[in-house]
């Protein structure tokens, strides 16, 4: 049977919950996305090509993305078409579903949901218990990625998510991930290329936080919420430099945009939920302590930016 595995491009936890599938599934096929309309049409085309090209019947597995509202039309046409061609998903995920699109899912397809709703589960430990559990490396592989996840911080890792990002930066971006994949799914963590990497990675970033902190805008709400808005750049990891951030400037939130108007929202205090805020934007979603989507606004008119935060915050919060 065809395995086809579908997972999140952006971080530890993506990497990681494919990496195991392909533990389990070896001659499978991997394919990384992100969220956002234009990804999802990408990974439709590839799904249908990949179907009509073979006479198999197989299973995609998907992880470590979130099926929002507004992506659910397109997906009941994916459903539909994998159901009718033999096909059937195993979709994992921990972000949180709303009670349409778990309906959506079930209903229009040969779909098993794989879901965590207490959110104290990242993807790659749900892809563990799935598929590998009492396997060595799979078990090491989902504590890393829970650590990278939920920023716990109870145990020293190498700096993949980093890495991850650096590779974004380049035009084989996929196949550089994909290759990845394949070294981890065999219990290696790191390696020489890695470090040449990382260490070209390490001089790129310091420049760009020296840049990004002169052009920092940080102001308080009327409800006393502080708030830090960052144009940030592709050698950051986010969630790491938010620690920075939030060290400087003691905010209770920052917003993280790029010049595509992709937006990712950290918190330093527990009453901001970064999710709801989320949801005010264009493609919002993620959970309480990380969330992200697009702006409406124009990214280079900051003044209308700092209005839809500032608008964002209010409907969040209240």
């Amino acid at each position: 049977m065809k395995t086809i595995i579908i997972s999140h491009e952006s971080d530890v936890d993506g990497i990681f919950s494919a990496s195991i599938a392909l533990m389990r599934f070896p001659q499978a096929k991997t394919f990384f996305t992100s969220y956002g309309k234009e990804n999802f049409l990408r990974i439709s085309e590839i799904i249908y090509n990949e179907i009509i090209s073979t006479q198999e019947k197989g299973q995609i597995i998907i992880s470590d993305l979130g099926l929002n509202d507004d992506m659910i039309e397109l997906f009941e046409e994916i459903f539909i078409f994998l159901k009718s061609n033999l096909w059937s998903i195993i979709w994992i995920d921990h972000h949180p579903w709303s009670e349409k699109a778990i309906k959506a899912a079930i209903e229009n397809g040969s779909v098993l949901l794989v879901l965590d709703k207490t959110e104290n589960l990242c993807a790659t430990q749900l892809m563990y218990e799935k598929f590998l559990k009492g396997n060595a490396i799979a078990e090491e592989l989902s504590k890393i990625a829970h650590t990278t996840d939920f920023f716990t911080k109870d145990q020293e890792i190498p700096p993949l998510s980093e890495l991850i990002i650096f590779y974004k930066t380049f035009p084989d971006f996929y196949s550089r991930i994909s290759k990845l994949t394949s070294i981890i799914a065999k219990g290696n963590l790191w390696n020489t290329e890695m470090q040449k990497d990382y260490n070209q990675f390490s001089k790129l970033r310091e420049i760009a936080k020296e840049l990004t902190f002169d052009k920092m805008k940080t102001f308080e709400m009327e409800n006393g919420i502080k708030v830090s808005l960052v144009s940030t750049s592709p050698y950051l990891q986010i969630s790491l430099f938010s620690e920075e951030v939030f060290k400087r400037t003691g905010s209770d939130i920052a917003f993280f945009f790029n010049k595509e108007g992709k937006i990712s929202i950290r918190r330093n205090n527990e009453i901001v939920q970064c999710d709801r805020i989320a949801k005010q934007l264009l493609e919002g979603g993620g959970h309480k302590f990380a969330a992200g989507g697009r702006l409406k606004s124009n990214p280079e008119e900051i003044d209308k930016v700092i209005d839809e935060i500032k608008d964002a915050v209010n409907k969040g919060i209240n």
